[in-house]
């Protein structure tokens, strides 16, 4: 990815997204979770809205990624300027290489499985999520 004024704020929305949702995961797991991203951005009609190639549209879309909602407690959270993970995961956004997660879009953690689930493939679990499409 070629870095530009125009694309340094979804830049940095992805990587806050990964780093609120898997900062305590592997690297590998933090790459699927950007992919998630990925894949939702080539959906050209994403829930019926046009917001095809648009992570910030994508993330910020109410509901879809947890650490954005509010009342969730990883939403007021930001990444120290000296946090190592914050700075690898940047780096995974700007070269995410493959596509571990099998083209899925969604992703879920824990055992509570929601109801969105039961109406998706499951493509396959990397560290604490399991992905969807």
């Amino acid at each position: 990815m070629n870095l530009t004024v125009a694309n340094l704020d979804a830049i940095y929305l992805q990587a806050l997204c990964c780093w609120r949702e898997a900062r305590g995961e592997a690297p590998e797991t933090q790459r699927a979770q950007i992919w998630s991203v990925l894949n939702r951005c080539a959906v050209a009609a994403w829930w019926n809205h046009n917001i095809a190639n648009d992570p910030v549209e994508v993330i910020l879309m109410p509901e879809q990624y947890s650490a954005f909602n509010v009342g969730d407690p990883n939403a007021t959270k930001f990444p120290h300027s000296s946090d190592a993970v914050f700075k690898e995961i940047k780096l995974l956004v700007l070269s995410p290489g493959d596509d571990p997660t099998g083209g899925a879009t969604h992703y879920y953690s824990g055992d509570v499985v929601p109801d969105w689930a039961a109406a998706m493939q499951h493509t396959v679990d990397i560290g604490n999520l399991r992905f969807f499409k």
